[in-house]
């Protein structure tokens, strides 16, 4: 018999698809599975319906309980309230909506020197080494464009490290003002994996998962900032086998070039 989950956090792509969703349903595959859920793609979004362990995100649809898939792949469709995929149905009524907010000029200011230090102490992802040098050229000549045809697709992991530190860029480029429609080309003109280009399109839109927004906020007191920046940073570096700590690194070389 079919199950039925309740949500609790839903990320903007599934508020916007299940904004088309008001008036048909839409249908959708699921493209891969994880330990705690899967991905699904509908239209030209993709999103990761999952359980509790993982944190909330743009793509994230957070369930009270992993759904369990009664196969490997197959439909899912969608509508105003509910998910449905291949063995049960995802209530999404009462979702919490997640929708982070784009740090201040005075959190970016406080979060700057401790994210250039960490960048500094860590060094570049050891699968980046050899492409390092120009990568920080281009970033200190604030090309993010040419820093992107370097890193998109490079590097090991679901998501390639060099699509994670060229996240940490696009998001750093967002809160400090350049505007999105000057990132998203770039995000949108990766070569890299769906997945990867889906979270690339959030950073170019401000967002990224819940550890690195409360990263920048923890920064934001004076009172004991190098100590609660230490602890946000060891939680988000536990994000996937590198991407946090990859992502760290590029928040951490915009940050340079951006208080320089």
């Amino acid at each position: 018999m079919p199950t039925l989950v309740r949500a609790i956090h839903e990320g903007q792509a599934l508020s916007e698809l299940r904004h088309q969703a008001a008036v048909d349903p839409l249908r959708g595959r699921i493209i891969g599975r994880f330990t705690s859920g899967f991905y699904a793609r509908i239209r030209d979004q993709i999103f990761a319906a999952a359980g509790p362990l993982i944190w909330p995100g743009p793509i994230h649809l957070i369930a009270e309980q992993v759904p369990e898939l009664a196969a490997e792949a197959g439909e899912v469709w969608l509508t105003a309230t509910r998910l449905h995929y291949p063995g049960g149905t995802v209530d999404i009524a009462s979702a919490a909506p997640y929708t982070p907010a784009i740090p201040t000029a005075e959190q970016l200011r406080a979060a700057a020197p401790l994210l250039v230090q960490w960048a500094d102490m860590a060094g570049p992802p050891e699968d980046l080494a050899t492409c390092w040098e120009p990568v920080l050229a281009a970033i200190d000549n604030e090309d993010i464009a040419g820093a992107a045809l370097i890193l998109q697709g490079r590097g090991i992991g679901l998501t390639p490290s060099g699509d994670d530190v060229l996240a940490g860029l696009l998001l750093f480029a967002r809160w400090s003002g350049v505007p999105q429609a000057v990132l998203t080309p770039i995000a949108e003109r990766a070569e890299t994996s769906d997945l990867s280009r889906a979270f690339l399109r959030w950073a170019a839109r401000g967002q990224s998962i819940a550890p690195i927004h409360a990263l920048i906020i923890s920064s934001s007191s004076s009172a004991e900032r190098s100590e609660r920046f230490n602890r946000a940073a060891k939680i988000v570096c536990q994000v996937g086998h590198r991407s946090g700590a990859a992502l760290m690194t590029g928040l951490g070389i915009a940050a340079q070039s951006w208080a320089a």
